[in-house]
């Protein structure tokens, strides 16, 4: 079975404290993370920030950058967006991916208050999406 092709949204060079780069990162580069999964894309503020972070984590080239939440959702090459954002983010950067059809993990919690996560989970893959916390199976990060 060929790898699930991830996105990172919130994977940044400069951020104090950066859970992309804590916990999912480090799996995702794993033998046993590369056996199920691709790192094949990144989303930041910026194509410049996506940029920035592609370079300061030594990923390769092929791994694309965007700086706009509709443009990730439209590459058909991604099929799992993993959000690491802070929670006012969180609707605006997986809504376009989850209208597109792709499958979301959203850090906890889902959204900032009870009307952004309904209109979040009226989209039509959220039943293919996670929402969760990593932290129980990187502890090592916490």
């Amino acid at each position: 079975m060929a790898p699930i092709r991830v996105a990172l949204i919130g994977l940044s060079a400069s951020a104090k404290v950066n859970w992309a780069e804590q916990a999912h990162l480090p799996y995702l580069q794993s033998a046993r993370g590369k056996s199920h999964y691709e790192l094949v894309a990144l989303l930041n503020s910026s194509v410049q920030a996506a940029e920035a972070a592609r370079s300061h984590f030594n990923l390769p080239a092929t791994v694309k950058t965007y700086g706009n939440p509709d443009d990730l959702a439209r590459d058909p090459d991604i099929d799992l967006v993993v959000c690491n954002t802070r929670v006012d983010t969180h609707v605006p950067t997986t809504a376009p991916s989850l209208r597109a059809g792709k499958a979301v993990f959203i850090e906890w919690p889902l959204a900032e208050n009870y009307a952004a996560a309904q209109a979040l989970t009226e989209n039509k893959r959220i039943d293919a999406s996670i929402i969760g916390l990593q932290g129980r199976a990187a502890s090592a990060a916490c």
